[in-house]
């Protein structure tokens, strides 16, 4: 059995290349932010591309076989995190935006 998360993935093409693209420069940040309209795919992408980060054959598309992959596809491997925003009242973004205000005035206020 395979644990190739891109072989079960509804491809976002043009994700997967930009991706692809990253991957083949070598250049990675500590950190990727996946984002864009529920349901098109975001968790899924992260997951295979993070296969690709740490396949243990060194190519974009992931063998399936070692251990990092077995372990990104059964969502064990300590040292990948997924994120997800807290979600927000339109009252509680109101009160944010009255702060943000309130703090922006009195910066105006003070004297230099």
């Amino acid at each position: 059995m395979s644990f190739n998360i891109w072989e079960n993935l509804i491809i976002q093409e043009r994700a997967r290349k930009t991706l692809e693209k990253i991957y083949n420069k070598n250049f990675y940040t500590g950190a990727f932010i996946f984002y864009g309209k529920q349901g098109v795919g975001k968790e899924a992408h992260a997951l295979a591309f993070a296969q690709s980060l740490n396949c243990l054959e060194n190519s974009f598309t992931p063998c399936g076989t070692c251990e990092n992959c077995k372990k990104i596809y059964n969502f064990i491997e300590p040292f990948i995190y997924l994120v997800y925003p807290t979600p927000t009242t339109s009252t509680h973004q109101d009160q944010i935006e009255k702060k943000v205000k309130l703090i922006l005035e009195k910066k105006k206020s003070i004297p230099i």
